[in-house]
């Protein structure tokens, strides 16, 4: 089992630290051990077990006994290290120690009293202590720190203290040590960082949309991230509405409501002067049993034709247009907007090489489907190319030069046509 980094697993580490501080501190540094020479100290021992344990041994025996732990009712659940607080067991348990100080020496009275007075001495001229714990399995000790002060207590106290013990009362006082943490369980390791997040919701079947209901079109794109050396990170984007462009591979989806229905398994597009094709040959043919179906209640898959022309045989050309599904008749939902794009044809320089169309000033040449003379521009992330860097050769090919004016660096290639912006493809590199 991991164990967390922090506490102590054994009390009696914190017991034989304060001991071993205050035999140093006696031995070393105490004025009055140093005052009393070599012929007035007296043989002194010093130990952790219960005065009635002792009493039989020889010399002074000076007594730091741990008799009794609670758990700190002001640290319980607290949060430690800015972190949440932790369910059982991964908690640490917050505790009070509480020790008996004491002293015997027989009838050498004085030995106690002198004994009593350098300890009492070393606890309150050392509040805080701090020590290092080893830890089974962590590699660096522990850094751990507690309070120690004297508890006030009545003589009756004390004497029912003494009988528990079984022993004739002595000189003695009582420390509490506080806080202890107990080392709990690691807590389990986190989870990876999120990513990416969807958040759907089934569409409420309102009583108008019983023959079905569209909620919008979402197409999500893959693209080679910006990173001049192979491989670069694949990156993806949503986008809602759909920016769709021809292509093979290029899916988008309409969302919905009862969308298999008779009255929904039809697709129409709605062009911009108020034209109506149907277009259900761009849905996306139903694959073999056992296979992601691609039409359900709530979606239909569809795909643009590979050329731009004239719809439903070729994808509409770059624009803003709108879907609706209904039955072959005049039956139909309400309509969603999509867009369409001038697709780029990136297969010149295949993943995982870097998405770089070229280095230098060029021409450098862009193919694809759907550019328009006049209708198309090109930028360089956001600086535009004027008519004199780029040239529409065709609907499938332009070519483009860069300015003189343009700093150094790394430039994304963004292309419009009739204002609808492609998805990220290519970058241009100047040296």
């Amino acid at each position: 089992m991991g164990l967390a980094p922090l506490g102590v697993l054994d009390l009696s580490l914190v017991t034989n630290t304060l001991i071993n501080l205050l035999e140093k501190y006696v031995t070393t540094t105490s004025p009055l051990w140093a005052s009393l020479g070599a012929g007035g100290q007296f043989p002194l021992s010093f130990s952790g077990a219960m005065p009635d344990a002792v009493r039989k041994q020889p010399g002074c025996q000076l007594t730091f006994s741990l008799f009794h732990v609670t758990e700190d009712k002001f640290q319980r659940n607290s949060p430690l290290v800015s972190q949440r607080a932790q369910t059982i067991p991964f908690q640490p348990m917050a505790l009070d120690l509480y020790y008996l100080l004491s002293a015997f020496a027989d009838h050498q009275y004085q030995h106690e009293q002198q004994a009593m007075s350098m300890a009492v001495q070393f606890f309150y001229q050392t509040p805080i202590v701090r020590m290092q714990v080893a830890l089974p399995g962590i590699a660096t000790p522990v850094d751990e720190e507690f309070v120690v002060s004297m508890e006030i207590e009545t003589s009756d106290e004390l004497a029912r203290l003494w009988q528990a013990i079984t022993v004739p009362m002595r000189l003695a006082v009582v420390y509490k040590v506080s806080v202890v943490l107990m080392t709990p369980p690691a807590t389990p390791a986190l989870a990876p960082p999120v990513t990416a997040m969807t958040l759907a919701a089934a569409p409420a079947v309102f009583p108008a949309s019983l023959d079905g209901q569209l909620l919008g079109a979402v197409r999500t794109v893959t693209y080679a991230a910006l990173i001049l050396t192979a491989p670069p990170t694949i990156l993806s984007v949503d986008y809602s509405p759909a920016v769709t462009v021809p292509g093979p591979g290029q899916h988008f989806n309409l969302y919905g409501a009862n969308l298999n229905l008779p009255t929904s398994n039809n697709v129409y597009l709605t062009m911009p002067d108020g034209t109506e094709f149907n277009v259900s040959g761009w849905m996306v043919p139903e694959p073999a049993p056992g296979v992601q179906n691609f039409q359900t209640a709530n979606r239909i898959t569809l795909q643009l034709p590979l050329t731009m022309g004239a719809p439903p045989a070729n994808a509409p050309v770059a624009g803003t247009y709108r879907l609706s599904a209904g039955d072959a008749a005049a039956l139909r939902t309400n309509s969603v907007p999509f867009q369409v794009a001038a697709w780029i044809d990136t297969s010149s320089v295949p993943q995982p090489n870097p998405p770089v169309i070229g280095t230098g000033v060029g021409p450098h040449t862009v193919n694809g489907e759907g550019f328009i003379a006049g209708a198309t521009a090109v930028l360089l992330d956001t600086v535009p190319l004027d008519a004199a860097h780029f040239n529409v050769v065709s609907g499938a090919q332009l070519t483009f030069t860069v300015p003189a004016t343009i700093p150094t660096g790394t430039y994304t290639v963004r292309i419009r046509v009739n204002g609808i912006e492609s998805p990220p493809a290519w970058w241009v590199v100047v040296p």
